[in-house]
């Protein structure tokens, strides 16, 4: 197979699986895993899914390496993707259509495009009789885009997972849009609260005391005092030789905010939501905000505020980037012979990552995207052929150097 054809086929593969619609809040999974099962066939790997609930499975395909007793290698990437408001897109969103040298479709960037890139690594490295001295296995997950719970995190729990034997693990990145690759080494922990606040109703024509309104004011300036001060430190950084980047401050920003019934009617309550995400090591002073907050809203009695946490991530563990280790330097050496500029640094969101690195295995997210728009989630989300195809070859000269050097007890 000449150089173009395998291009090609990465291509035709590419768009078939954009075809399939895995979108929330109803993924195709049954069709995805069917599609993933012949691919396995294609590429002689061991195939096989895990069960995690009634409706969810997640699939594995291995390239074994039968004489090594190494940890493996685990290259991640979810099956689902968000939703689409087709009326702003120039082309159907599930066609994986290409205009002007750019694939077009939903997960085109969000992720569809890294488990095809490792897919595609691994057929040139079996076209070139590579052997790799560590077993590979690509896993693709359900429900990353509605948080993990019935995904990753339940996977994390099953003997099924503990048997891969993982020492180190690729997952997702973003675009970057000059020429300098994202590393991610953690996510930012994430709160998403909601907050009912209570009080006097009555006409809209007199001065109630003690009203909800009242309440939600306080709170929301409260909490955007807090946002302004980070902005601002966010701002004043960029000046600095090492200026702070999103991942390493904390956002805060109200969604949601509901009530009242009628406009001569004072509301009795008003429910505001936010979501918060918090640098790293910054958990804990930020849920001591939280609760001193709460105990600062003027009230009568505390049944006049509600608070819930909606999501509630805990502090997250990043992955040491500060300390040799053979999957670190395998890593840095195959970007450094692609000559991939790298930014080390933390993801804005959250990712899978989050769960492999809070039971102990490193995780860094990775999705090679230069000179390349951030669509994730957006109307029009494309990648460049070019750019695709040369993410293959960077995961080529990746898995070669992950998985070529064994070392002993790790």
């Amino acid at each position: 197979m000449t150089d173009n054809q395998q291009n090609e086929l990465a291509i035709q593969r590419f768009v078939e699986y954009i075809q399939i619609k895995t979108v929330q809040p109803e993924p195709d999974y049954e069709s995805a895993l069917k599609f993933l099962k012949n691919y396995a066939q294609e590429l002689d790997l061991e195939y096989r899914t895990i069960k995690l609930d009634q409706d969810r499975h997640a699939a594995v395909l291995t390239w074994l390496s039968p004489s090594s007793t190494e940890k493996s290698i685990l290259l991640n990437s979810h099956i689902d993707v968000v939703p689409v408001f087709e009326e702003h897109w120039i082309v159907p969103p599930f066609s994986g259509e290409i205009r002007d040298g750019k694939i077009y479709g939903r997960g085109t960037q969000d992720m569809k495009c890294v488990g095809i890139q490792y897919l595609e690594a691994i057929r040139r490295l079996k076209t070139a009789k590579y052997e790799p001295k560590r077993t590979i296995h690509c896993l693709f997950v359900p429900d990353e885009e509605i948080g993990g719970e019935r995904g990753m995190k339940q996977l994390l729990t099953l003997d099924e997972f503990k048997d891969l034997n993982v020492g180190f693990v690729l997952d997702e990145g973003l675009a970057s849009e000059n020429d300098v690759f994202q590393v991610y080494y953690g996510d930012r922990a994430c709160l998403w609260i909601e907050i009912i606040v209570k009080g006097n109703t009555g006409h809209g024509s007199r001065l109630i005391e003690n009203t909800a309104a009242e309440k939600a004011q306080f709170l929301l300036n409260e909490m955007l005092k807090y946002r302004t001060d980070e902005k601002e430190r966010f701002r004043e950084s960029q000046t600095a030789d090492k200026p702070l980047q999103l991942g390493e401050i904390t956002t805060i920003n109200l969604t949601k905010l509901d009530g009242g019934v009628q406009i001569n009617v004072v509301p009795d309550q008003y429910t505001l939501a936010f979501d918060c995400r918090i640098k790293p090591n910054g958990y804990d002073a930020f849920k001591q905000f939280l609760n001193d907050l709460i105990e600062r809203i003027p009230k009568k009695n505390n049944e006049e505020i509600t608070f819930v946490y909606k999501q509630d991530s805990g502090p997250l563990l990043l992955t040491d980037i500060e300390n040799s280790s053979w999957w670190l330097d395998s890593f840095k050496r195959g970007c450094e012979e692609m000559a991939c500029k790298l930014n080390w640094t933390v993801f804005p969101a959250g990712t899978d990552s989050r769960f492999l690195r809070n039971v102990g295995y490193p995780a860094i997210g990775f999705s090679p995207m230069i000179n390349t728009p951030v669509l994730l989630h957006d109307h029009n989300e494309y990648l460049a052929k070019d750019v695709f195809l040369h993410g293959i070859d960077i995961y080529i000269r990746l898995i070669e150097n992950l998985t070529n050097e064994p070392k002993s007890n790790v």
